[in-house]
């Protein structure tokens, strides 16, 4: 079967750079393909017009902010945009920080008419697509009808399935209810059944780290079903600092992500505080999910940083001294990987999903032990030899973990499915998705 031949759609609702590679990948291997998503950045694009028309300081400033929504390796021909309900819940996300249950529900409400549209677009298309990539949360009915119509059926699984990362989000509400509002536990049970669905009537299953595959398993995924698929890293814009950092004895730690408890965050901040050090110095990088009422009690122990755009972030690795993500519930954190590939030791749980060996790269400690992760940081502090010999580590373990790796392992995935879905029948009734509500 020929790639030029073989049409593969992808859906996804949202943004991430990591989603924007699998679109690259399939474009760049060859494929005839075509991303449906919802809002897409373009230079060339009626907004990018209207952004001039702005005083420099903001256009400036916003423009930073779509770049987000951006990628260099796009073919933008063959991107199809669902704006409308994607903007509506960007706009309730950013004007309504305190109300997360309101951009919560607006999220539902994007996904699933997301999922319709998907699906129609599919059932009526001139040309059927081959070969469908849905995403969890957002793929039941676009996967349903590209299986009753003989398509091959993925489902990339992004993250830990909600099942059990619901249970861990509801415990840790309970435990530390400071830290609630930005958990977003207690799921639907519409949406845990679909996310179910989705999971045990995909084809096949693409996740990035052991942990997502142990949390699909357990949910009765079949085994042989959930293809490892790792992400990657750009070892050209992620790198070590040209020029030695000064020892001043100081230990910058670093960690990336959203202010949220699912990272693990109290668990981290009670380990520096417990260390009770002046020479440790902890940077928090990412958005605040919720209150940020959990992080009251440790003022002073450590230095917010707001979101900084993903083309921006490098600059944060190269000044720290080692990297720690303490998460609870996770698919596989694009920050370790970066972290790595800056030639940083790494401190982290395996429910990262990190691709970290223990002893060899950084530290693997159990969620919700700040004890362990004192004693990993305090190890560090005390031992530059030892921290420089596992970032070393770390930068060649990156090596492994390049983006053209993963397009490589992709390619070679996506032929073998396909080959094994050479019966010109289709599988089942034809799904008919207007009745989705």
């Amino acid at each position: 079967m020929r790639r030029a031949d073989t049409f593969v759609l992808i859906s996804h609702p949202g943004a991430a750079h990591f989603i924007y590679e699998l679109v690259a990948a399939v474009q760049r291997l060859g494929f005839a393909s075509l991303f449906e998503t919802g809002y897409y950045y373009s230079d060339k694009g009626v907004l990018s017009d209207l952004l001039w028309l702005l005083p420099r300081s903001w256009r400036e400033r916003i423009e930073r902010q779509l770049k987000r929504r951006q990628f260099p390796d796009l073919d933008e021909r063959f991107i199809q945009q669902h704006a409308r309900r994607e903007l509506a819940y960007v706009a309730t996300a950013r004007l309504f920080p305190h109300r997360p249950q309101l951009a919560e529900r607006m999220l539902y409400r994007r996904n699933r008419y997301f999922d319709l549209v998907v699906a129609k677009r599919i059932l009526f298309a001139r040309h059927r697509p081959k070969l469908v990539v849905a995403h969890d949360t957002s793929g039941v009915v676009t996967i349903r009808t590209a299986r009753s119509l003989g398509a091959v059926a993925v489902l990339n699984q992004v993250i830990g399935h909600i099942v059990i990362g619901d249970r861990i989000l509801r415990e840790e509400a309970e435990r530390h209810p400071e830290w609630a509002d930005s958990l977003h536990a207690g799921a639907p049970t519409w949406l845990i059944e679909q996310c179910q669905s989705e999971a045990l009537e995909a084809d096949h299953i693409l996740a990035p780290s052991d942990y997502v595959k142990d949390t699909l398993i357990e949910i009765g995924v079949a085994p042989e079903r959930v293809h490892i698929l790792p992400f990657g890293v750009r070892l050209d814009r992620f790198r070590p600092p040209e020029t030695p950092k000064r020892s001043d004895g100081k230990l910058r730690l670093l960690y990336v992500g959203q202010i949220s408890q699912r990272k693990g965050l109290k668990y981290l901040l009670e380990a520096v505080r417990r260390l009770d050090d002046p020479s440790i110095e902890l940077t928090l990088v990412g958005g605040m999910v919720g209150s940020g009422a959990g992080l009251k009690p440790y003022e002073g122990w450590f230095r917010h940083v707001p979101n900084v755009p993903h083309h921006e972030v490098q600059r944060l690795f190269q000044q720290a001294d080692l990297f720690v993500y303490p998460s609870l519930h996770e698919g596989s954190a694009n920050a370790i990987f970066e972290a790595m590939a800056t030639g940083l030791p790494v401190v982290t749980t395996r429910n990262s999903g990190s691709m970290v060996r223990e002893g060899q790269e950084g530290h693997i400690v159990p969620i919700r032990d700040p004890d362990a992760l004192a004693s990993c940081i305090a190890a560090l502090r005390d031992d530059p030899t030892r921290r420089a010999e596992l970032g070393e580590n770390a930068r060649w373990r990156s090596y492994d973990f390049t983006w053209d790796r993963y397009r490589a392992d992709l390619g070679a995935l996506l032929d073998r499915m396909l080959e094994e879905n050479l019966a010109p029948h289709a599988r089942g009734p034809i799904v008919r998705p207007e009745g989705y509500a």
